[in-house]
């Protein structure tokens, strides 16, 4: 299936794979519909610490853990599609989404992945 990502339900930042270097964006709290919380490492694979969430992963939303406040899967918005699919982008994006706390929305996100991301 390849790498693929979602970006954070609250803040609209990427969540990337952890072999990209960047704990900030892989350290995450997957919430389930079924109430189930899990918390640790993204893979960019579709699991955190080898929990396998691709069952249901459109419904799936990830939050970045520096920003979980124990809200339920019903308390936040969606998670919506990584553009650079938890990996394909250059690090001048990942590192101008260090400099930021969150996007406003996803649209400023694809702005700015637009801008720094190098792709084509």
């Amino acid at each position: 299936m390849g790498f693929f990502s979602k970006t954070c339900a609250k803040t609209h930042m990427p969540i990337v794979s952890n072999l990209r270097g960047y704990p900030r964006f892989h350290n995450v709290a997957a919430l389930r519909p079924n109430g189930e919380i899990v918390k640790g490492v993204y893979d960019g694979y579709g699991r955190v610490n080898d929990v396998e969430l691709t069952d249901d992963w459109d419904d799936v939303k990830l939050v970045l853990l520096s920003n979980y406040d124990n809200e339920t899967f019903h308390d936040l918005g969606k998670s919506k599609t990584e553009l650079g699919q938890g990996w394909f982008m250059d690090d001048q994006f990942l590192l101008f989404c260090s400099l930021k706390d969150s996007f406003k929305s996803y649209a400023e996100y694809k702005k700015y992945f637009k801008k720094y991301a190098n792709w084509l």
